[in-house]
C-alpha cells in the first residue's frame, strides 16, 4: 500500500467515481489511476468499488470503511513532512494563510513584511475565502492559519484568539442629506438603497440581523465583494454604503464622506484561527508572535517549540475591514 494509491482513491471519490476526471485532476493517465486502484484492491484482498459494467458507481462496505480513514492518513503524511521540514530547514517552508478580502491590506500585510525580512526563504500563500469555507479548510488542515471572525461554537476542533475589533461606517456622496443628521437611526437608513458586502461576510450578517431585530427589512440592495467596489458604486450616486471604518480614506475619495454609525451596529471581532491538535512550525509561531506578542500558545494547549523572536512591533493598527 502506498500514499499514491490512497491519493488516487481519495480523488476518485471526490470526482464522483469518474476515473477520467480524477486522472485529469491528478495530472496523470486514466490507465495509471485504474492500475494503482487495482493493485490496492488486490493487496488488501477486498473490492473497493461497486461497478456497473466497467464504471465505478459507488463504494463497497469495505471501501466505505477504508475511505473513512484515508483522509486522516494523508493528512498525517503531510504533518510528517512539515515536521521534517521544520527540523531540516528551520525557517524554510510554506505558510498558508486564509483571510477574507480586506485583511491583507493592514496588520496582516505588516506581519508578512516583517516575517519575510526575518525569514527570506519562507514562502507565504494568502487565499481569500468566505469564512464558512475557510473554517472547513482549516478543519481539514488545508491551511495553517486563518485571520477570520470567530468560528461557530460547534467547531470545537478550531482554536480562536481575538485580536482586534473594527466598526462599520456609512459612506455617502458629499452634500448628501444624511451628513446633516445629528444621530442617524435605522429607520432613517432604511429609506435609502444601500451597498454592502456579500451575504457570507460577518459584517453583512450583522447589518441584516440588526434591521431584522428592529422589525425592519434590510435596505441592502447591492451586494459587493470589496470596499473599493462599494465606494465606486456610492460615488456614482446609486446608493449609500456600509463598509469597514478604516477602509475609507477621505483624501483618496474627496467626493465622498463618512458618517458615524457605531451606535447602530455592533463591532466585528477579528482573530487568529488555528486547527487544534497540530504541531505548529517555527515559521507559523513566529508569525503569530508578530500578530499577537502576548499570546502564549503553550498555555493555550499547543505543543512547545522555540520561536526565534522578530523585531519588536510598533503600535498595531486594526485591520482595514475584514468583511
Amino acid at each position: 500500500m502506498t500514499l499514491r494509491q490512497l491519493t488516487y482513491l481519495r480523488e476518485v471519490i471526490r470526482q464522483s467515481f469518474n476515473v477520467s476526471n480524477a486522472a485529469r485532476a491528478l495530472y496523470t493517465s486514466q490507465s495509471g489511476v485504474s492500475r494503482q486502484l487495482q493493485d490496492l484492491a488486490e493487496e488488501l484482498g477486498v473490492d473497493l468499488f461497486v461497478r456497473c459494467g466497467k464504471r465505478f458507481v459507488g463504494l463497497t462496505e469495505a471501501g466505505k470503511e477504508i475511505a473513512a480513514v484515508v483522509d486522516d492518513i494523508l493528512r498525517d503524511s503531510q504533518r510528517i513532512r512539515k515536521i521534517a521540514d521544520a527540523h531540516r530547514d528551520g525557517n524554510r517552508g510554506v505558510l498558508r494563510i486564509l483571510a477574507t478580502r480586506h485583511v491583507a491590506a493592514s496588520s496582516l500585510h505588516e506581519a508578512i513584511v516583517r516575517c519575510r525580512q526575518e525569514m527570506p526563504a519562507l514562502q507565504i500563500e494568502i487565499n481569500q475565502e468566505d469564512p464558512g469555507l475557510a473554517f472547513e479548510l482549516l478543519r481539514q488542515h488545508g491551511a495553517d492559519l486563518g485571520m477570520l471572525p470567530e468560528p461557530p461554537a460547534q467547531f470545537t476542533d478550531l482554536a480562536y484568539f481575538p485580536l482586534t475589533r473594527w466598526h462599520l461606517t456609512l459612506v455617502v456622496p458629499q452634500g448628501h442629506v444624511l451628513m446633516a443628521a445629528t444621530e442617524l437611526t435605522l429607520e432613517t437608513l432604511s429609506a435609502y438603497p444601500c451597498c454592502c458586502y456579500e451575504r457570507t461576510s460577518r459584517s453583512r450578517q450583522i447589518v441584516d440581523e440588526t434591521f431584522e431585530l428592529a422589525g425592519m427589512r434590510s435596505p441592502v440592495s447591492f451586494s459587493l465583494s470589496s470596499s473599493p467596489d462599494i465606494l465606486q458604486y456610492v460615488a456614482t450616486g446609486i446608493g449609500i454604503g456600509l463598509i469597514a471604518e478604516e477602509a475609507f480614506n477621505a483624501a483618496r475619495h474627496p467626493d465622498l464622506a463618512a458618517v458615524d454609525v457605531r451606535h447602530l451596529f455592533q463591532p466585528i471581532t477579528t482573530g487568529v484561527v488555528l486547527p487544534r491538535n497540530v504541531r505548529l512550525s517555527t515559521a507559523l509561531r513566529a508569525f503569530i508572535k508578530v500578530l499577537s506578542p502576548g499570546l502564549d500558545l503553550e498555555v493555550q494547549g499547543f505543543d512547545a517549540e522555540p520561536v526565534r523572536a522578530l523585531p519588536a512591533a510598533g503600535r498595531r493598527r486594526e485591520f482595514s475591514g475584514l468583511a
